[in-house]
């Protein structure tokens, strides 16, 4: 795909707007933030599962729950949150990075509409929406925007 079919609302190439010029920054503030995010929760339930399952009206009542807990809710959140952070440090990696993330919170919003269907409503995990609605459109605006800075053919990073 050539620059000139991504067009703004101007009809210009985006590239020509100057936007796309941002496109890396966008991924880095996608990166930095999903670091952050995923590694307060990770710590959080690596730290101390049981009071951070009771804030959700979970009970952890055999050693087992506990261990299931840190690695299901600490561990891999954690993993996520590393995994990013070297996608943020690396510019070879940078655009790897967010689309893991664009896969994650569309994973996450599309799940979190099945339990809302499955399980009812909950004001509680609703508001949720928000931040995660907000990173999957800055993730795939920094995608956008990175493959209209792109000739056809080369691939999307930040070199």
């Amino acid at each position: 795909m050539t620059t000139a079919t991504h067009r703004s609302t101007s009809g210009m190439p985006l590239a020509a707007t100057g936007f796309a010029r941002f496109a890396p920054w966008i991924a880095r503030i996608v990166l930095a933030t999903a670091s952050v995010i995923f590694t307060a929760i990770g710590l959080r339930y690596i730290g101390d599962p049981a009071g951070a399952s009771a804030k959700t009206g979970v009970t952890l009542n055999t050693a087992l729950a506990y261990t299931i807990t840190r690695v299901g809710f600490g561990a891999f959140p954690l993993a996520l949150a590393l995994f990013s952070f070297t996608c943020l440090i690396s510019r070879r990696r940078i655009f790897e990075g967010v689309r893991v993330i664009v896969v994650l919170c569309a994973t996450v919003i599309g799940v979190r509409l099945y339990g809302t269907v499955a399980d009812g409503f909950a004001r509680e995990s609703a508001v949720l929406f928000i931040p995660e609605i907000i990173l999957l459109a800055l993730s795939m605006a920094a995608l956008l925007l990175e493959s209209a800075r792109k000739p056809e053919g080369e691939p999307v990073d930040v070199r």
